[in-house]
Parts: C-alpha cells; sequence; structure tokens
C-alpha cells in the first residue's frame, strides 16, 4: 500500500483518526448500466436516520455491543467519466460499521436489478422482526472510496510541490490502467462472436439461468460459535451469550 503525504497538522494529546473523527463520507462507484436508479435512491434514504444496521455489516459480536448508526445523508451523484456514466453513491455517517457500506450497497443494487424492492430495506431494518442477517455476498470493496474525514478545531498545513509530486504520481497511475484497459478492449475485439443460436448453449446443452431467491427466504448467517447441531443460526444477543459462557469457562480453567 503507497500513502502520499502532502500536510499535516498538530494534534491534542489523545488524539485518535479513528475516534477523533466528526463524519466520514464515502462514495461507492458503479455503472448505472439498466439499473432502475429511482427504485435505488427511494432506497437508499431509508438508511438515513439513526438505526440498528446488524443486518448490513459483518458482525464481530467478540468487539462490537452496538449496532446503532445513524446515516446523516445519502444520495446517488452522475459521475462522468471519459464520455460514459459512471454512478457514485454518496454515504455520509459519523462513524461505520465493519463492511456496513459494502453490504449496504449489495442490497441497493438488488434493488437497481429489480430483484428486491425498497421496502426490504425497511424489513432488514427492523431488528425485532429480522434479528438475524440473511445470506448475501456483499459488494467488493475496489469502487468503494474513503472521499472525507472531518475533524474538529484542525488545520492542516499542505505543501505545494508535495501536492503537484501527488498529482503527478495520480496522472502516471491513470495512464498505466488506461495501457491495461486498452489490453483487455484489444482481447474483446479478437474474440469470436457468438452465434445467436449458440449464446445459450453450453456443450450442447441449454443453460439455466440462475434465479434470484428472494431474501426474506434465504437462509440466515451462521456463526463460527455454534455447533452443527443447532438449527437456527444466533443472533447477536445469542452470539454474546455463547463468548460470555466461553469467557467463564476459560477463567475456571
Amino acid at each position: 500500500m503507497i500513502f502520499e503525504v502532502y500536510g499535516w497538522c498538530p494534534v491534542p494529546l489523545g488524539f485518535s483518526a479513528r475516534f477523533s473523527c466528526l463524519n466520514r463520507e464515502y462514495y461507492y462507484l458503479f455503472w448505472g448500466g439498466n439499473l432502475n436508479l429511482l427504485a435505488m435512491e427511494s432506497a437508499g434514504k431509508k438508511f438515513v436516520g439513526e438505526h440498528d444496521f446488524r443486518n448490513f455489516c459483518k458482525m464481530d459480536a467478540l468487539n462490537v455491543h452496538n449496532y446503532m448508526r445513524k446515516i446523516t445523508s445519502f444520495a446517488i451523484l452522475l459521475v462522468m467519466f471519459e464520455g460514459n456514466q459512471l454512478w457514485a453513491f454518496k454515504i455520509k455517517d459519523s462513524a461505520f460499521l465493519w463492511h456496513q457500506v459494502q453490504c449496504m450497497v449489495a442490497i441497493l443494487l438488488l434493488i437497481g436489478q429489480g430483484h428486491e424492492s425498497p421496502d426490504v430495506i425497511d424489513s432488514l431494518l427492523d431488528t425485532d422482526r429480522i434479528p438475524r442477517k440473511p445470506q448475501y455476498v456483499m459488494a467488493p470493496e475496489i469502487p468503494l472510496v474513503l472521499q472525507s474525514c472531518e475533524f474538529e478545531g484542525l488545520k492542516f498545513t499542505c505543501s505545494s510541490e508535495a501536492g503537484q509530486a501527488l498529482r503527478v504520481h495520480l496522472a502516471h497511475e491513470c495512464r498505466n490502467y488506461h495501457l491495461q484497459a486498452a489490453i483487455f478492449n484489444e482481447a474483446l475485439r479478437c474474440c469470436l462472436p457468438v452465434e445467436k443460436d449458440q449464446s445459450s448453449l453450453d456443450n450442447g446443452t441449454m443453460k439455466k439461468k440462475s434465479s434470484h431467491v428472494p431474501l426474506m427466504s434465504r437462509p440466515t448467517e451462521r456463526s463460527c460459535l455454534i455447533t452443527v447441531s443447532e438449527l437456527i443460526p444466533p443472533s447477536y444477543e445469542e452470539r454474546r451469550a455463547k463468548l460470555n459462557t466461553r469467557a467463564c469457562g476459560l477463567k475456571s480453567l
């Protein structure tokens, strides 16, 4: 991992870049394609406010005991990139849970694809009704960008020379990635065309499209702390109880 530093600021004793942060703003970039942006925006607005986000994160029952978080703003922005319509989710909060944004985005994309209704957000935020997270794959981390962090009373001293060096570095990286993109585009151009009557065949057999299983019909996540004989995956409270029992057992040894 490469870090580029072009500014500094004195901070008081006890300052923590993580815990002293007042607000964080994330962007998550995605291609619009055939996604229903209006449905995604309607669903995303449901996140705004204070909610229990245990169904929108990777749960760490050992270290995290409070899953209430307050989303202060949500928006979908159009980002033009080389003539293509690239979009971004803009999400702001004072603190986020582990993989919270990626889990939120995963559900929003299902809604944009028409697989889920925006009302599924209400259901997942209702932890009395849905105390256990349904199984789903969170969105990839590559398009996730920590856009800004806000601190109280900090004034950074920035170096113009370091800033210019950063711009040169970023321009160089862009050229390198454009070269890689050009290689993939050339590979696509050289691919043999697929005949229409063969596009749905695989070794002479018809390919079956994977059917979407509604989130509310999926099994819920299992914890590594439960045994195979347990039929119902644990809620947060059940995980904590098992951890406490395990800790008491270790103390008695």
